[in-house]
């Protein structure tokens, strides 16, 4: 009896496991590992954005570290507009890197718990995936600058000197010429210095001069009208040699623009002879000392047939910025009818 008593109660014992377990699978154990599912997804995507930051930093410190040393080698030919210019980027790679990662929380044991968590498992991995992105951005600049500074550095070279045009005036004994001074770095090339020598037909030098020039844009030239009067000559010029006496620097300085506009060229008073204007505007506020004006006409094929240099001396001092000017240069005894002019205005920052 008694042993029929305690089977029925251990089935019934039994009985109350089996329901309490297929009720604690089924209220508690199949929801929670369906939420531990999604829970790990987005841990999952969470580290995944982690393990790529961490090498994007990893990245920002070794190009900082790279930029750093390129630009802190002696005698290199950058000024120090580029080398603060590289200094700003190692910094804002450094700071970029050391950005503090958001933290994902673990999984907790609770059923209602876990799909909040969950949600604040994504939200960190959007934090940390915002930070993928700009950090990338940075990453891509940092070695775009570390190539671009190894390669002006290690590529420098001078700018070149072509002599375009020559002409005497044996009666006035009056040298001009043209000289295209072309910079061929990916850089702004600065503080170039260049002297030009005349000589006799003899070889004997009959003058001289050397000037800084205007910033030279990168990949790009200037123009450079030369010569001088019988004052400044003790001969007749046969030929002149125009070179480069100072290599200049690479910079990333910004010079001001002056842009011309509206040039003409009206007949003068005297037969071959020509006045030519020009209308210039300024971005920032110039010093019109430091101005330097090239003119030079042109014939009907595009051939040089007469240039002149200029300076500021009928402008004010100081011109404010958006300021606008005229410009103007007389030309006598041009030997052709002139059908286009250039007229360009350089500034000369030589500190």
């Amino acid at each position: 009896m008694k042993s029929k008593k305690s089977k029925i109660i251990a089935g019934i014992a039994g009985g109350v496991i089996v329901v309490a377990t297929a009720l604690f699978v089924t209220l508690y154990l199949i929801p929670y590992n369906e939420a531990k599912v999604e829970y790990n997804i987005a841990k999952e995507q969470y580290d995944a954005k982690v393990t790529e930051l961490k090498q994007i930093n990893l990245e920002l410190n070794e190009n900082a570290d790279q930029l750093e040393e390129t630009v802190g080698a002696p005698d290199i030919p950058i000024d120090q507009f580029l080398i603060s210019s590289a200094q700003d980027m190692v910094k804002e790679a450094r700071e970029c890197s050391q950005k503090e990662i958001a933290q994902a929380p673990g999984a907790p044991f609770s059923i209602d718990k876990i799909k909040p968590v969950s949600a604040e498992v994504l939200e960190a991995k959007d934090v940390v995936s915002e930070l993928v992105d700009s950090n990338g951005e940075v990453l891509t600049k940092i070695k775009e600058a570390s190539e671009h500074y190894s390669s002006i550095i290690t590529n420098f070279a001078t700018a070149s000197i072509d002599v375009e045009w020559f002409n005497v005036d044996q009666d006035l004994t009056v040298l001009r010429f043209v000289s295209k001074i072309t910079n061929p770095n990916d850089a702004v090339l600065r503080d170039v210095e260049i002297e030009w020598t005349a000589y006799d037909a003899q070889g004997a030098v009959v003058g001289s001069y050397s000037g800084m020039q205007s910033d030279i844009p990168a990949n790009g030239s200037i123009y450079y009208v030369g010569g001088a009067g019988g004052a400044n000559l003790s001969a007749t010029p046969a030929s002149v040699e125009v070179k480069v006496i100072s290599d200049g620097i690479l910079t990333n300085r910004v010079n001001p623009n002056i842009e011309v506009s509206n040039i003409q060229i009206k007949n003068a008073f005297f037969g071959g002879s020509y006045d030519v204007s020009a209308e210039c505007k300024t971005d920032t506020e110039i010093s019109t000392s430091r101005l330097d004006g090239q003119f030079i006409l042109k014939d009907e094929n595009g051939t040089i047939i007469d240039a002149e240099f200029w300076s500021a001396d009928n402008l004010p001092e100081m011109i404010k910025e958006e300021g606008k000017f005229v410009v103007s240069d007389y030309f006598l005894n041009v030997p052709a009818i002139p059908t286009t002019a250039e007229v360009y205005m350089y500034y000369v920052m030589n500190d």
